[in-house]
C-alpha cells in the first residue's frame, strides 16, 4: 500500500508541476520576503474596465508581493479573482495594464479555468487507475513519471490554445493594441525567454504554454494595421 501511495504522489507532483511550472514558480516568488506575501487593493480603473469590457465584477485586486511582473485570473464561476504582482502593478502603464487585465479576464470569461480543471481531473483519474493496476513497484514508479509528463504535456497543449484565444480576446477589447506590444516587451526585458521560449524545440512544444513574445507582438501589429 505504501509503495502504491508513493507512485501516486510522484505522479501527481510530476503531472501538476509539468503544466503549472511557470505559475507555481512565479507565485512562490512572493514568499520568503520581509512582508506579507499577499495584499488586497481597490482599483476603480481596473474594476471599471473589467465590468465594462467583460461583465466581470471584482471587489479588489489581489497583489502578490514580488517584483517579478505577472498576472493571473483564478476563481470559480461568478467569483473571479484577479491576481497581479507588485512589480507589474507599479510599473505597467494604463495601456499595458489594460492588455494584462483583459487577457487574464479572457481566461475567466471563456471558461478556461473550468475546462482545464475538468480535463485535468479526467487525466488525473486515468493516471491513478492506471497506476493502481501495476503490481511492480519499479514499473509503477517509472510509469508514474512518464504518464505525469505525458498528461502534463497534454494539458500544455490545451493551455497553449487558451493563451492564443485570450490574446485574441484582449486585442478585440483593447482601446490601444500598442499596450500589448509594450507590455510584452516589458515581460521580455524582465524575464527573458524563461517563460516563453525554450532553445529546445521539443521542450518548447511539450512544456511551454505561453504565446511566444514575437507572435504576440505580430498579432498586435496586425490589429493596429486593421484599425487604420
Amino acid at each position: 500500500m505504501l509503495k502504491t501511495k508513493l507512485s501516486l504522489i510522484i505522479f501527481i507532483l510530476v503531472y501538476a508541476y509539468s503544466f503549472l511550472w511557470n505559475q507555481i514558480n512565479l507565485s512562490l516568488s512572493s514568499f520568503g520576503q520581509d512582508k506579507v506575501p499577499v495584499t488586497l487593493v481597490e482599483n476603480q480603473d481596473i474594476q471599471q474596465l473589467l465590468s465594462n469590457e467583460t461583465g466581470s465584477e471584482i471587489n479588489a485586486v489581489t497583489i502578490f508581493e514580488t517584483p517579478h511582473p505577472f498576472g493571473m485570473m483564478i476563481g470559480i464561476p461568478t467569483k473571479p479573482l484577479l491576481v497581479l504582482s507588485r512589480g507589474l502593478y507599479e510599473t505597467f502603464s494604463q495601456d499595458e495594464m489594460e492588455y494584462v487585465v483583459l487577457h487574464e479576464a479572457g481566461h475567466y470569461v471563456l471558461w478556461h479555468g473550468v475546462i482545464e480543471l475538468v480535463v485535468g481531473l479526467i487525466l488525473l483519474v486515468i493516471g491513478i487507475v492506471t497506476l493502481r493496476k501495476i503490481k511492480s513497484i519499479k514499473k509503477s514508479l517509472l510509469v508514474s513519471v512518464l504518464i505525469g509528463l505525458l498528461f502534463g504535456a497534454l494539458m500544455i497543449q490545451l493551455g497553449r490554445a487558451h493563451e492564443l484565444q485570450t490574446d485574441n480576446y484582449a486585442l478585440r477589447k483593447m482601446n490601444n493594441p500598442n499596450g500589448m506590444i509594450e507590455a510584452t516587451k516589458k515581460f521580455r526585458d524582465y524575464h527573458g525567454d524563461k517563460y516563453s521560449l525554450s532553445p529546445n524545440p521539443l521542450m518548447q512544444f511539450l512544456f511551454y504554454r505561453g504565446n511566444p513574445y514575437d507572435n504576440r507582438i505580430k498579432m498586435a501589429e496586425l490589429e493596429i494595421e486593421k484599425r487604420k
